[in-house]
């Protein structure tokens, strides 16, 4: 029973038309796949021990004191992303093709010790830039035949157990029941006292189109030093910034003649989110023998002071008689809270295989359940104890190697990332595989990587007592392209 009530409270919560900020939301933006340069993702971003290259003042910044000179770098990652459901037996699938930057930035050698090795203080590094943390860019189609229920029964049913007035349906639920109810989808039966619908027993096919686009870039600005070539340390202030935009349109029509009056519908939302965080990276690496690095690193939780989300919805109905036919649009709504993510901890081990290559390993620790959301004018202790229940804490791994031949490098890396949600609720888990090759020259570089990554979850129309999920499978296919230069 407890499983089932969260289950059912996640979907109210991520499905929800008024758009009440959830738990859904604070895991979307807790989750991190780390991206950056195409060396960094031609090895799953194993990176944590290995340092040297500028995506690691994002994960470790004690990369940064590996430096022996300056650097600029500069990312490009088109990405092809593709979906596909199952539900009630009919599979549907589909695409979408984004382009964007993976990395843009600096890094300043400064050299204490030019004339004379004999310091402990070996260089000190300065960088700074940024680097993409998550890409929300996906299009997903649902469709099936519902033969015992509709949407606007769920809405019913909602309508009917809160016992709302019909005279203040749309002010309460102006975003999606109130819109239902203004466009003649869902009535008030006076004889009976209740709220009904035409599709009250399905037999109506049900279509939903949910398209997403955005990112999470961070801007890093980093300082890190080289202690006699055997330990370096690292500090990252970071600014990570949040566009999200999601456009979803859910469609009925009958399947057959004996629903009354009823012919289709069709509801759109619309939802922007964008917030501008900080946080604090500190990380370092030692080496005990030439051949064996290892790495730490602690990142503060993430505090964003400034998120903010916009929505709207329109709603419109078709009847065999037109009379009915009605289309509504809600007032454009919006709130402004904050949003705190999770601590996380890196631990790397990589072994260098002299001048041939290297295998590296990370471990990233982050609980999930840590994550919180506020705001000055209400209360999300409810949302905030569903994180609890929820979420878990476990771990993410990131496996990689690189093989030198000449001026040439070969690379390969596996990442796996945790299921996010307590037992049984829904499965989150992330796998990618990764490949790529690049040329290092003495002024200039270039890498190449292609990585492909899989995520299934479990996504519900609406209220989960009422129908089957729909088994989502996600995949992206990204080509980093990433140039340099030396000076």
């Amino acid at each position: 029973m407890k499983k089932l009530f969260i289950i059912m409270w996640l979907f109210a919560q991520s499905c929800s038309l008024i758009f009440a900020q959830t738990a859904e939301d604070a895991l979307r933006y807790s989750r991190v796949f780390y991206s950056g340069t195409a060396r960094f993702n031609g090895m799953s971003g194993a990176f944590g021990a290995v340092g040297a290259d500028f995506s690691t003042l994002s994960t470790n910044p004690a990369g940064i004191g590996l430096y022996k000179g300056s650097e600029m770098t500069l990312t490009i990652a088109p990405t092809v992303g593709s979906s596909s459901s199952i539900y009630n037996g009919t599979v549907a699938s589909d695409s979408r093709v984004n382009f964007g930057l993976g990395n843009f930035g600096f890094i300043f050698n400064i050299n204490p010790q030019k004339k004379s090795n004999s310091g402990i203080l070996k260089s000190i590094n300065v960088g700074f830039g940024f680097n993409r943390q998550n890409d929300f860019n996906n299009r997903t189609v649902i469709t099936g035949v519902n033969a015992k229920n509709s949407l606007m029964q769920s809405y019913a049913n909602t309508l009917n157990a809160e016992q709302i007035p019909p005279a203040t349906v749309q002010d309460t639920y102006p975003f999606d029941m109130g819109l239902a109810y203004g466009t003649n989808l869902v009535y008030y039966n006076k004889t009976t006292q209740q709220y009904e619908c035409d599709a009250r027993f399905g037999g109506v096919i049900q279509n939903k189109i949910i398209q997403t686009y955005g990112s999470m870039n961070e801007l890093d600005f980093s300082v890190g030093a080289n202690f006699s070539d055997k330990f370096f340390i690292g500090l990252t202030l970071g600014v990570p910034s949040i566009s999200y935009y999601e456009s979803s349109s859910y469609d009925e029509a009958r399947t057959r003649d004996t629903i009354p009056t009823f012919i289709s519908m069709n509801y759109q939302y619309n939802i922007h989110t964008k917030g501008t965080g900080v946080n604090v990276k500190f990380g370092m690496i030692y080496k005990p023998v030439e051949w064996v690095r290892i790495g730490a690193s602690i990142h503060t939780p993430t505090w964003y002071p400034s998120m903010r989300d916009e929505w709207f919805s329109n709603m419109r109905s078709n009847f065999d008689s037109t009379y009915w036919n009605e289309s509504q649009s809600s007032p454009v709504g919006y709130y402004d809270y904050w949003l705190t993510t999770p601590f996380r901890a890196m631990g790397s081990l990589a072994f260098i295989i002299g001048q041939y290559g290297l295998i590296s390993a990370d471990y990233e620790y982050v609980n999930y359940s840590q994550a919180r959301l506020n705001s000055d004018f209400d209360s999300f202790t409810d949302v905030n104890n569903t994180i609890k229940s929820t979420y878990q804490s476990w771990g993410n791994i990131r496996l990689g190697t690189e093989w030198r031949v000449l001026n040439f490098r070969l690379r390969g890396g596996f990442a796996y990332f945790s299921n996010p949600y307590t037992s049984g609720i829904n499965n989150g888990e992330r796998f990618q595989v990764s490949g790529g090759f690049g040329y290092r020259g003495k002024r200039f570089f270039a890498d190449v990587s292609y990585v492909w990554t899989k995520m299934n979850q479990d996504y519900y129309l609406y209220d989960p007592a009422m129908v089957n999920p729909a088994s989502i499978t996600y995949n992206t296919n990204t080509v980093f392209t990433t140039v340099g230069i030396r000076f």
